[in-house]
């Protein structure tokens, strides 16, 4: 039996509670554990980090994967908003055969705005262009790396990830210079860009896993709403 944790990052509106309390229940029932990285951790009735930072930040979330690693082989981190439809796959995942390194359930290609490629992104917003700069000068093929869609992320590591996190780290602080430049409430969208920059930095495979997605792809949707923009 594959050993797992799941993590789930949890704080602003009512509905991210909800549903995160909702997945937190289910993995629970399932025999599995759940960590929940949050600001208000009376909500829920499982294992939790308590999340005290100021500023907020999606990319935050990669502390859950840190901490779960420590105890557990495998992790796999879930968007709060995610809508699943079926939790059966919960069972299946116990035994299910992960692949090494970081892999993903969808691609932006299935996203509403239909983007394959970060060169796709538009490097002049004010929330891109510094931090494609960065990326680009320290991984030059940087705009070749395919978009992963973040609301559903495995983490079955192939190295121990000290290298992973030194770049991951980095791009971490210059997208949220970006997004306080750009006067976002909520720092630090398209994490899922840093991690794949930070596993090709640190020869950590980074891909997309299509049996895992005909296994649960249609089971699991992000209804975030919350896109990319052009």
């Amino acid at each position: 039996m594959n050993d797992i944790g799941f993590g789930i990052l949890c704080f602003g509106d009512e509905h991210y509670f909800q549903g995160a309390k909702e997945k937190e229940e289910k993995i629970l029932q399932a025999g599995l554990d759940s960590y929940i990285l949050t600001d208000n951790p009376t909500y829920f009735s499982g294992r939790y980090i308590y999340y005290d930072r100021g500023v907020r930040s999606y990319h935050d979330k990669m502390k859950l994967a840190k901490d779960i690693l420590d105890y557990r082989d495998i992790c796999i981190l879930i968007d709060a908003d995610a809508h699943i439809s079926d939790y059966s796959f919960l069972d299946d995942l116990k035994t299910y055969d992960f692949k090494k390194g970081i892999t993903y359930l969808d691609t932006l290609f299935n996203h509403p705005e239909r983007k394959c490629y970060v060169n796709e992104l538009n490097k002049l917003r004010p929330e891109w262009n510094e931090y494609w700069k960065y990326a680009e000068s320290i991984f030059p093929d940087f705009g070749d790396l395919t978009l992963m869609w973040e609301y559903f992320i495995v983490f079955n590591p192939k190295t121990d990830l000290e290298k992973f996190y030194e770049t991951y780290d980095k791009l971490q602080i210059v997208k949220e210079f970006c997004d306080i430049r750009a006067k976002k409430d909520v720092l630090g969208n398209g994490e899922g860009v840093s991690i794949s920059v930070a596993a090709q930095m640190s020869g950590e495979p980074c891909y997309w896993d299509k049996e895992l997605y005909d296994l649960i792809g249609n089971k699991m949707e992000n209804v975030s709403g919350k896109y990319l923009k052009k």
